[in-house]
């Protein structure tokens, strides 16, 4: 079976708590967008409007793969506008007293086509109706990862540990699936001279890789290690230290799926398996439906003895603590802990009849539309209606 094979394939409408007035402190646009991710596209809009990317309020950021409909938000006394690109629309809706932020998401509707199905009909029917009763568990998918194609490229995870050189040089040097032939060869360059910070810099095209490597040409003491870390951008920083909480949260989620002896198939990821239950009994289901799991910061709130002795435990295999979440001296962005839902259930599931897929011949292709509460994965949904 296959997901995103077009853009169309994939839909994301974002649903907000938005009630438009005539007049307000700022003014909300709709971004439509597709083949692009949400914080380049930001950035854009703020490059071609002229205007602080720190003005522009997000709810959140959408797949690339898909074609996806979110909510941005300025200062009244600004003017968004996009003209760079067919692919990203803007229109501007009205006004409001608040910018768009996470807070006000209250989730997203999604519509999905799963194409170049065969003799799995009545398997996906089955599947579909039990991920409707029960659930499944609300991972992280892989493209909260990024680049990081091993468990042992998280920035983040260095940072933790202190191993600054080790972030640094993962920055320069990780190689993106996007990247053309000239990008990689120039990052294996890097990597080859890593440590000559004069050759680095010849090899330096950003403002921002330029002003890191001017920092650590100045000596190789940990004081410029750690202002060079702090020349990386606060939303690219961000990042990093999401993308490493994410997969310790779904370490710990595999790790208490499994400790509750529930009967577990494993689906592939990119840098992790993840296991999700293709049958639960209704005394685990009950169970399951009331854990919330925290992301790892170093202040965790505890939820039960179970779950906190979880987090601990996956701590320990990554050989950090709690108290190295502390990053006092790192200034733009620091770990912050949340709840989060051990598994999901999506509402409003409609699903129509099995199609001729238009794409690929002598197969099928099925289409459905839920609803999921905010940073949860329409595509952990594929994954584990897969599990026939």
């Amino acid at each position: 079976m296959k997901l995103k094979v077009l853009p169309e394939d994939f839909i994301v409408k974002e649903i907000i708590n938005l009630n438009l007035k005539k007049n307000g402190k700022y003014k909300i646009y709709k971004l439509t967008k597709k083949h692009w991710n949400t914080m380049d596209a930001i950035k854009w809009i703020a490059k071609e409007s002229n205007i602080p990317i720190d003005k522009i309020g997000n709810g959140g950021r959408k797949d690339r793969h898909a074609l996806t409909e979110q909510y941005i938000s300025c200062p009244k006394e600004y003017d968004l506008k996009f003209s760079s690109s067919d692919n990203v629309k803007l229109e501007f809706l009205g006004f409001y007293d608040d910018f768009v932020s996470p807070a006000i998401v209250a989730g997203n509707h999604f519509e999905i086509t799963i194409r170049k199905i065969k003799d799995e009909k009545e398997k996906i029917l089955k599947r579909i109706e039990h991920i409707k009763n029960f659930g499944y568990p609300n991972y992280f998918d892989d493209q909260r990862f990024g680049s990081v194609e091993n468990d042992e490229e998280f920035i983040g995870e260095k940072i933790v540990k202190k191993h600054y050189n080790g972030a640094l040089k993962l920055y320069f040097t990780v190689i993106h699936p996007e990247d053309k032939k000239e990008e990689k060869e120039r990052k294996r360059k890097i990597f080859e001279v890593w440590g000559n910070f004069e050759e680095v810099y010849k090899l330096c095209k950003t403002k921002t890789e330029k002003e890191i490597i001017k920092t650590l040409m100045k000596g190789k003491s940990r004081h410029f290690l750690i202002e060079a870390i702090n020349k990386i951008p606060k939303d690219e920083l961000s990042m990093f230290f999401s993308a490493y909480q994410s997969y310790l949260w779904n370490k710990t989620l595999s790790y208490i799926l499994e400790s509750m002896g529930i009967d577990l198939s494993i689906v592939k990821g990119k840098i992790m398996d993840y296991y999700i239950y293709k049958e639960i009994k209704q005394k685990q289901f009950k169970i399951l439906k009331d854990i919330k799991i925290p992301t790892v910061s170093h202040k965790i709130p505890f939820v039960n003895e179970a779950v906190n002795s979880a987090v601990e435990d996956i701590l320990v295999s990554r050989e950090v603590k709690v108290g190295d979440f502390n990053i006092k001296n790192i200034r733009k962005s620091f770990y912050k802990s949340f709840l989060r839902d051990a598994i999901v259930t999506p509402k409003n599931l409609l699903y129509g009849d099995f199609e001729e897929d238009d794409f690929y011949n002598g197969f099928y292709k099925f289409k459905l539309s839920f609803d999921l509460p905010p940073g949860s994965f329409a595509t952990m949904f594929f994954k584990a209606i897969t599990i026939l």
